[in-house]
């Protein structure tokens, strides 16, 4: 079709709609905004903070290895969700799923090393307690990087913001859980499954809601 053949009133109802666009950043340049976030938060929390006691019963693959593959992994889960983020530039739904199922996977396996190699401390009570506090401070440590990862996927206009918002949550707790590794002295697997590898899936969760009610949310102001 040519431009003489586009009825005058469409012409002009496109040329009102016309608006100056800001150029998208690289995934690359994003993402290590997002990492730098995520790399202040860890950093205070390792200053203050002691290390488990059990420090010296672990091998270095398990204690300082572990926590650098859980921080490398769950920084690719980020940069993967701001790649998703990108229309066009999606990734495919089983790599989502790959993705998704190892993020869990990789948090999982480091607590039943864990488990094998140091023994269980006793905390008292039901444990409970212990465990709120450890989803508290992941929480705590997860969120900044995790909303600045939710504002950038947004501001790319996904196509599938749900996705994104998954990926996002997901990189942002096993990043976070690099460092509560590195802190929390409780060893048994149970509170590990329940209270560590939950915090994954609630943020997973999260991620995914969000991006359902941006989604909505947008559609519904399209006119």
């Amino acid at each position: 079709m040519s431009l003489d053949a586009i009825p005058n009133g469409l012409r002009e109802a496109i040329e009102n709609d016309l608006q100056p666009v800001r150029p998208l950043h690289p995934v690359w340049l994003r993402t290590m905004l997002a990492v730098a976030i995520l790399a202040v938060v860890l950093a205070s929390v390792l200053a203050k903070a002691s290390l488990r006691p059990d420090m010296d019963q672990l091998p270095m693959w398990l204690s300082w290895g572990c926590s650098v593959l859980q921080l490398a992994f769950g920084v690719l889960l980020i940069g993967l969700a701001l790649r998703e983020a990108v229309p066009g530039a999606g990734i495919p739904r089983g790599a989502v799923h790959v993705a998704a199922a190892t993020a869990l996977a990789v948090q999982i396996l480091v607590g039943i090393a864990t488990s094998v190699y140091s023994p269980a401390i006793t905390m008292p009570g039901s444990g409970v307690t212990p465990g709120i506090g450890c989803l508290r401070h992941e929480t705590v440590m997860a969120l900044p990087t995790f909303i600045a990862t939710l504002w950038l996927v947004f501001r790319a206009l996904p196509l599938r913001a749900p996705t994104a918002g998954l990926l996002g949550g997901a990189g942002a707790t096993v990043a976070s859980d690099a460092v509560i590794h590195l802190l929390c002295p409780v060893a048994n697997l149970s509170h590990v499954l329940v209270w560590h590898s939950g915090a994954v899936v609630v943020f997973m969760a999260i991620g995914w809601s969000a991006g359902a009610v941006w989604e909505r949310l947008r559609w519904r102001r399209a006119p």
